[in-house]
């Protein structure tokens, strides 16, 4: 039986941690090239590390995949540029855009300040919107050149 996504190219914003590792491992188990993307902020979106990317990706090599870690921050037009950038220059393509990234903010809106606020939404919303953007652009160009596009994108919201 083949996999479900056999040679399809996969992004998954998020990819280091919780549902995003989840999104990651499973595209992959089902046959996908992943870019597991991941700035690596704890999950309060502070600080930075490749540990929770790179992690992912030796797991889905373990497995026999093919994986790479993207560490860009995709909230950013430039870093959601890159993102994109990355999967075409390791795998060729992008079929799949897996919306995830996302940081904590763990208090009651009485309580969050517009700085707090502002930070999620850049995050949540702002790394949807430029990594898609990204992506619609990619696929856009693709089907004008005449070659097929068969893509998706995916959104998670909490």
């Amino acid at each position: 039986m083949t996999a479900m996504c056999e040679g399809r190219v996969v992004i998954v914003t998020g990819g280091g941690r919780g549902l995003g590792r989840a999104h990651a491992l499973e595209f992959a188990r089902q046959g996908a090239a992943v870019v597991v993307n991941d700035l690596g902020g704890d999950v309060h979106g502070r600080g930075g590390s490749s540990e929770a990317a790179d992690s992912v990706v030796a797991e889905i090599r373990a497995l026999g995949g093919r994986a790479v870690a993207d560490y860009a921050d995709a909230a950013d037009p430039e870093g959601a540029r890159s993102v994109v950038q990355t999967a075409l220059s390791e795998f060729g393509r992008l079929d799949v855009l897996v919306n995830n990234a996302g940081i904590l903010r763990d208090r009651m809106l009485v309580n969050m300040d517009r700085p707090e606020w502002d930070e999620v939404v850049r995050v949540h919303l702002g790394s949807t919107f430029s990594c898609t953007r990204e992506a619609a652009a990619h696929w856009r160009a693709e089907a004008k050149a005449g070659r097929s596009v068969d893509a998706r994108v995916i959104n998670t919201s909490s």
